[in-house]
């Protein structure tokens, strides 16, 4: 039990290596190639800096970067949904039209 109480928090913080955050960058690539292109670069854009920020050691900013690059993917990919949808349901509404 004295070992126990011998174990600080600053202990903990010492045994567990950082974890770099997840770029995201297929998810990034695909929703700037097939989705909605100008929040998809915004997004490839991102996840390249939390590349770059893990590599310099600036885990918190890896990790912001990591996020809004994630939620600009799937963003810039339900806008493409929608923009399919509409498109396909006006298509279908122009063709199924009578000819005068």
């Amino acid at each position: 039990d004295s070992s126990i109480d011998d174990f600080s928090d600053t202990d903990s913080d010492t045994n567990f290596p950082l974890m770099i955050p997840q770029d995201y960058l297929g998810l990034a690539f695909f929703s700037m190639l097939c989705c909605f292109w100008p929040l998809g670069i915004a997004a490839f854009y991102l996840s390249q800096k939390t590349n770059k920020a893990a590599a310099q050691g600036d885990f918190q900013g890896a990790n912001a970067a990591s996020r809004q690059a994630l939620w600009l993917s799937v963003l810039s990919i339900v806008f493409g949904i929608i923009t399919y949808i509409c498109a396909i349901t006006a298509l279908i509404s122009y063709l199924s039209g009578k000819p005068p």
